[in-house]
């Protein structure tokens, strides 16, 4: 089950978390991805693309801590970030 809450930033800056529930050996896990869009584009991207200087720290990360870092540079406060887990979990079937 997928599931995508956007959140408006006081900077403009619009981020969508995206949230899905793959099944694994170990039981369910949820898999959470986030893009960004800023107040004069037209499509959601990722916050750190090839241009950023992080960029190649990402890539060289396992996907669990690169996902952590695209969270962090998208410009979501933890309170955000929990509320909107706090809402999927209530949607999805763990």
């Amino acid at each position: 089950m997928k599931q995508e809450k956007i959140i408006l930033l006081q900077t403009s800056r619009s981020v969508k978390i995206i949230a899905e529930q793959e099944q694994s050996q170990d039981g369910a896990q949820l898999e959470v991805n986030v893009l960004i869009k800023e107040a004069n584009e037209n499509n959601f991207h990722p916050p750190i693309g090839i241009t950023h200087p992080k960029y190649w720290k990402l890539r060289k990360l396992p996907v669990h801590k690169s996902r952590i870092l695209q969270i962090q540079y998208s410009g979501l406060s933890n309170k955000e970030i929990r509320k909107a887990m706090k809402e999927f979990g209530k949607g999805l079937y763990l």
